[in-house]
Formats: structure tokens, sequence, C-alpha cells
């Protein structure tokens, strides 16, 4: 016989505790299924690969050629990401030289919109072939591995050891203490936050680059078929044939564009939010670490327990400095290539923001929230870093060392003067990364906008 729906829900409310239920659903899907904010912080406290965000990332690094995915303990990828990887890595470079190519073929014949549009697209393109190139991909070619030896190597032990030594799960594990919980859940709430948001700008740009010029070209038909205006895309490439005047052309050359750019906006997107992902969790061990140094010497311990406790806080400190310099040498480049972007390529893009014709500002504007909002965001999240440890010595120094054998004031004393260091993001041994500097970029921009907008008033 088939039980009503309401005896069947109370058999099992009686056969299985609400606890195991849940349990049990954790073991097939990602997070566990509760209501309220109690079911995403359940979430963020499993095991970093049975997590939903960190199996998409993955796919989605994979897919776009910045790592193999089972370095990170996950399975085979699909035969697609193998396929794209591969488009990006041939196709890629080629990109940059067909659009300088027909940049310089074709100067003097564009108009005011279209070198806006090339102005603003081509260091996009270099700062995505910037992400790609320092990645593990390339790593098989000498001649590429001896230039980027070192970012090589760091990229590739960060991804390998992201989930088994980095992420702050590997602490919570062995030490679920309501401290460590919270610094965890508000690290996986900042990486899903920052990753959002870039997600979000990146891909409204993507669509926005496909469909307003799409939109622009329509409204222009008859300038087109006059042949005073020109067809618009987004990526202007050098090629055989006339898509500058002819719509089946322009078709073919838009629909390599739409795949052009996604792939553009996914590498610069993923390679950001791997970054922001290293620096959450290197900032929630720094937390940890001055809560240890805090709390672990509060009770009645040996001289021989305290001599281990001050050993693990060294050890653990040694760690936090190899993973930051690792982070330093893998995402330097990129760190400095942002930078640029924002310093050249923005006052190009805030004149077409202010100047170029209305169609094309929600085009603009979603480009600057993200090529400008994401190094933005990445400043300050560096900066957090160098501000999170800045009272280090102080927290050594307030240890109840003076209770401790002379031997254990000499290991403190070893503890004080390691700590000395300061955590600064060095982009390349050049450039200290954070607010001050991107704030001076902006400043430059800014500069560069009022030059720009001078002199093309004086030109008019």
């Amino acid at each position: 016989m088939t039980l009503s729906l309401s005896r069947r829900d109370h058999l099992m409310r009686r056969t299985i505790p609400p606890v195991a239920g849940a349990l049990t659903g954790a073991r097939s899907s990602t997070c566990l299924k509760l209501s309220g904010s109690i079911s995403s912080s359940l979430c963020y406290w499993q095991e970093p690969r049975k997590q939903k965000f960190y199996r998409v990332l993955t796919l989605v690094m994979s897919y776009s050629s910045l790592g193999d995915r089972r370095l990170m303990g996950f399975d085979k990828t699909s035969k697609l990401s193998f396929i794209n990887s591969k488009i990006i890595f041939y196709f890629g470079p080629w990109v940059i030289v067909s659009q300088l190519i027909y940049l310089y073929v074709n100067y003097s014949d564009l108009n005011f919109d279209i070198l806006g549009i090339i102005f603003s697209i081509f260091p996009a393109s270099l700062l995505s072939n910037v992400s790609y190139l320092l990645t593990l991909e390339w790593a098989r070619y000498d001649h590429f591995a001896a230039l980027t030896n070192n970012t090589l190597k760091s990229y590739k032990r960060l991804i390998k050891s992201l989930f088994t030594e980095i992420h702050l799960y590997t602490v919570y594990k062995d030490n679920k203490t309501e401290f460590v919980k919270r610094i965890l859940l508000k690290s996986e709430r900042y990486t899903r936050w920052t990753t959002y948001y870039l997600a979000f700008f990146f891909i409204i740009s993507w669509i926005g680059w496909i469909s307003i010029t799409a939109v622009n070209n329509y409204n222009n038909k008859e300038l087109v078929a006059n042949r005073t205006a020109r067809l618009q895309t987004c990526v202007f490439l050098w090629l055989p044939l006339d898509y500058s005047y002819d719509f089946r052309n322009w078709c073919v050359i838009h629909a390599i564009n739409i795949h052009i750019v996604w792939c553009a906006v996914t590498l610069m997107a993923t390679f950001q939010s791997l970054s922001n992902i290293f620096i959450f969790n290197i900032i929630g061990h720094i937390q940890i670490l001055k809560n240890m140094m805090r709390t672990d010497f509060n009770e009645d311990l040996s001289d021989e327990e305290v001599h281990k406790r001050l050993v693990k806080i060294i050890k653990y400190y040694s760690f936090i400095t190899r993973v930051f310099k690792e982070v330093q040498n893998a995402f330097g480049f990129n760190v400095m290539a942002n930078y640029a972007q924002n310093l050249f390529g923005n006052s190009i893009v805030l004149y077409q923001l202010m100047y170029g014709g209305r169609e094309n500002k929600m085009l603009y504007t979603t480009m600057i929230m993200a090529y400008t909002g994401g190094p933005i965001l990445m400043s300050f999240v560096l900066e957090e870093v160098k501000k999170e440890a800045e009272d280090l010595p102080e927290v050594v120094y307030s240890m109840p060392w003076e209770k401790m054998s002379v031997q254990n004031q000499k290991t403190v004393l070893l503890i004080l003067q390691r700590v000395q260091s300061v955590f600064e993001f060095v982009a390349l041994g050049i450039l200290t990364a954070g607010v001050k500097p991107m704030v001076s970029i902006l400043k430059t921009t800014f500069s560069y906008y009022v030059m720009l907008e001078n002199t093309m008033s004086v030109k008019s």
C-alpha cells in the first residue's frame, strides 16, 4: 500500500534523526541543505575539494589553461577544457600580433570610435596573455621556463599545496576551536565575495562588448552601406577579408571574437581570484598565529612544553613567510601588469566614457568596474596582509617571556627578531603593491586623461 505524505514524513522523522539526515545529504551534495545562514557556514567548514565553489573554480582554471586541476586532487579535466587550453596556447599570442598589424595597416582610415575600441581592448589583451604566459602550460617550453623559472615553479607549488597545506581548513580539521572556525568562515566569505564581484563584472563586460557593438552596427547599417562608418566589433584582427563593411564577413569575425573575449575575461577573473584566495588564507594564518602567541602560554606549563610551543610558533611563522614569498613570485608579474594596464589604459577608457557616444556609456562603465575595480580590490587585499602583520612584534613581546626559563627566553628573542620583517607585496622586486601605489596610479591616470582631453580639444 502507498503511505500518505503526512504518514510517510512522520515515519521518516522517527527513523532518521535530523542531524544524521543532514550528514547523509552532505555526502551526496556539496553543501548541507539547511535553512538560513547555518547552511552556508557548514558549507565553508567542509573539506574544500567537496565544495562546489572550488570544484567550479578549478574547472574554469583548467578550461582557461591556468593549471591542471589534477594537481589539486581533482579528477581528470574534460576534453573541452583540453581543446580550449590548446586554442588559447596557440591563438593567444597571435591575437596580440594581429591587432598590432591591423592598427598599423588601417590607422589612417579609422575613426574616433574604432580607435577608442582598439586602444581600450589592446591593454586588456596584453593583460590576459600575461596571466596565461606565467602559468603551467608554458613550463614545458625551455625558452619560456628560463625567462620565468621562479614564477612557474612557485605557481605550481602553490596550486599543488592549496588544499593540502595552505587552505585554512588544514588548520581547522585539527583544531576546531571557535576562533579558528570564525577565521575560516571570514576567509571563505571574503573569497567568494571577491570572486563573485570579478566574475560578475567581467561577464557583464563580455556581454556588453558582444551585444552593444552588434546593436550599434544595426543602428548604423545605412552609414555602413554608404561606407561612411565601419562595422564595430570588440577585437580588430588583421585578416585577409573585409569585415569593415561586409556583414557576412563581420559575422564570422564577431563569432570568433565572442570566444576570444570570453577566454580573456575568464583568464583575468580566474587568475585574480586565485591570487585573492592565497592572500586571504595567508591573512587567516597570521591571525591564527597571533592568537597562538596570546593564548598558548596562559596556563602553567613545564619548560619542555613551553619550548615545544615556541618551536611550533617558529615553524608556523616560517611556513607563512614561505607561502607569502611563493605568492609574491607567482603573482608579482600579474600584479605589475594590472597596475600598468590601469596606468596606461584607463585614461583612454575614461575619455571614451566621458566623450564617446551615448550607446557606449554602459560598455565602458562595466569595463571600468572590471579592469579598475579588480586591481583596487587586489590592492586593499594586499594592504590587509601588511596591516595584519604589523603588530606581530608587539604580540610576541606581550607573551609572558619573563616567567620562562633563560633558554626559552632566548627562543622568544629569536622569534622577536624574525617577525620584524614587513609583509609587503613587492611585485618583481620593484613595485610595492597596496593602497598608496594604487591611489598614485589613479591620480596619474586622471592626469593622462586631462592631457588626452586637452590634446583632443586642440586638434578639434
